[in-house]
C-alpha cells in the first residue's frame, strides 16, 4: 500500500470521527451556549434594575429600594471589564464619603451629592445610556411635601430613640388649664369654709332623716 493511500485512509477516518463528535458534542454546546446567554442577559437585567432603582429615587436616598440598590453595585458590577471597574471605584469613593462625620451639613450634601452623580453617569455609560451630568443632575421630581415628611420622620425617629435610651425626655410645657369660672368660684369657696373648719371656727351641719330612721 501506498503512503498516499494510507495517509488518505487515515484522513477519511478523522473526518468520520470529526463528524461524530461534532454529532454528539453538537447539543452539548448548543445548551451550555444558551445557558451562558441567558447568565449574561440576567446579570444585565440586574444591573439595568440597579441603575433604574437609583435613578428613580435619587430625590430619596434613604428609601428601602434606594439602600438596596447601592448595596448591589459592587457584586453587579463585579468584574474585569473597566467600565465596570470604574462604577466599583465610584462606588467606594461615594460609601467611604457616607461614613464621613457631617461638620457642615450643607457642605456634606452638596459633596454626596456630587459623588452619587459621578457614579451613575459611569453606571449610564457602562449601560449605554448617553445621559449628561445635567440632565442626572438636574431633571428629577422632588415634591416639597416628601422632603419634609422625611425630615419629620428622622425628626421622630431620633428624638424616640433618645427618649428610650434616656438620653432625653418628653418635653412638657403647661400654660394654661381649662376652666369654668363658677366652678373656680365654687372651689375657691369650699377650700376656705374647709379650713375654717379645720381651725375650729366652723360647724358642720349634720341632717336626720326621720324618714329613714329605723
Amino acid at each position: 500500500m501506498g503512503t498516499s493511500v494510507l495517509i488518505n485512509r487515515i484522513w477519511y477516518k478523522a473526518g468520520d470521527l470529526a463528524i461524530v463528535v461534532a454529532t454528539l458534542l453538537g447539543p452539548v454546546l448548543a445548551v451550555q451556549a444558551q445557558k451562558w446567554i441567558e447568565r449574561g442577559r440576567d446579570r444585565r437585567q440586574r444591573r439595568l434594575w440597579i441603575f433604574r432603582t437609583l435613578m428613580a429615587t435619587r430625590a430619596s436616598n434613604l428609601s428601602p429600594a434606594h439602600v438596596e440598590a447601592i448595596n448591589a453595585v459592587p457584586i453587579e458590577f463585579y468584574g474585569k471589564n473597566k467600565s465596570f471597574k470604574a462604577v466599583v471605584e465610584a462606588w467606594k469613593t461615594y460609601i467611604d464619603y457616607l461614613y464621613q462625620d457631617k461638620v457642615n451639613p450643607d457642605v456634606w450634601v452638596a459633596r454626596r451629592l456630587e459623588l452619587f452623580n459621578e457614579m451613575i453617569l459611569l453606571m449610564a455609560k457602562t449601560l449605554g445610556y448617553n445621559f449628561t451630568a445635567v440632565e442626572i443632575g438636574r431633571e428629577l421630581y422632588s415634591p416639597k411635601a416628601h422632603a419634609q415628611i422625611e425630615t419629620d420622620q428622622k425628626i421622630i425617629r431620633e428624638g424616640l430613640a433618645a427618649v428610650f435610651r434616656g438620653d432625653r425626655a418628653f418635653p412638657l410645657d403647661i400654660k394654661t388649664f381649662p376652666s369654668d369660672p363658677d366652678f373656680v368660684a365654687r372651689q375657691a369657696e369650699l377650700q376656705v369654709l374647709l379650713l375654717e373648719w379645720l381651725a375650729g371656727q366652723g360647724d358642720v351641719k349634720v341632717i336626720f332623716d326621720q324618714a329613714n330612721k329605723r
